[in-house]
Parts: C-alpha cells; sequence; structure tokens
C-alpha cells in the first residue's frame, strides 16, 4: 500500500495562491476561486466558487458551477491540485451567496467537510 503524501499548509499559504485546479473529467478544467478566509469557532473555513471551461476553450467564458461554498480546510486541501492563473474576477454572484449564507442561522449554515467536487450540486458533480 503506498503512503499518502501529508500536506502542510497553512491558511496564510494556501490564500497565496487564491485559484487552484481541482479534479474534473479530462475534456475539462475546474477551479477553485478562494474569495475569503475566516475562523469561526477554532476551525478555518474558506469561502471559494468554483468554475469549469472546456479544455483548449480559452475565448469561451467560464462556466460558473458554485457560486459560494463554505468548506473546511481539510477538505480544501483534500481538493486542491495546483495553483492556476485562470480567475474569474466578477463577484457579484459570490457575493449575493455568502450574504445569503452568512443571514442563515449559524447552526443551519452548510460547510463542506468533503472534496469539493462531493458538495457541488450533483449535476456538476460528476
Amino acid at each position: 500500500m503506498a503512503a499518502i503524501p501529508v500536506i502542510s499548509v497553512h491558511a496564510e499559504t494556501i490564500n497565496d495562491y487564491a485559484l487552484w485546479n481541482i479534479k474534473s473529467d479530462p475534456r475539462e478544467t475546474r477551479w477553485i476561486q478562494i474569495r475569503e478566509f475566516q475562523r469561526m469557532e477554532g476551525e478555518e473555513i474558506f469561502h471559494i466558487d468554483v468554475y469549469s471551461r472546456e479544455n483548449g476553450d480559452m475565448q469561451e467564458l467560464a462556466m460558473r458551477l458554485a457560486d459560494h461554498i463554505a468548506i473546511e480546510r481539510e477538505a480544501l486541501l483534500n481538493s486542491i491540485g495546483q495553483p492556476v492563473d485562470t480567475g474569474v474576477p466578477e463577484r457579484v454572484a459570490y457575493d449575493k451567496a455568502v450574504t445569503r449564507w452568512m443571514k442563515t442561522p449559524a447552526a443551519q449554515r452548510e460547510i463542506c467537510r468533503r472534496p469539493v467536487q462531493r458538495c457541488l450540486d450533483p449535476v456538476f458533480s460528476e
């Protein structure tokens, strides 16, 4: 059985690179954009949005797969691959979604605790 390497990354290091690729179908590229980071009750929570683009199609706009996902640190680390350069500067949809999340009572706020691909809408998670 092969040993799985342990990644020791602090929140600040993750935020040094706000854009990370995530596992996807070979025909497309998926990535997350870390928008914000916060500590909640001793837990590191990252606020991200998720995008996709067909491989080789740099002219096409990226498709937004999730406006906002709150994800805990370990789940984020289990999701990301390499830093990427392709970002999406538009924040309007993210801002609306994170505002809705913040207005939700704390006990009812969803926080992703598994790889981000499994927290996406089932239509996009394959």
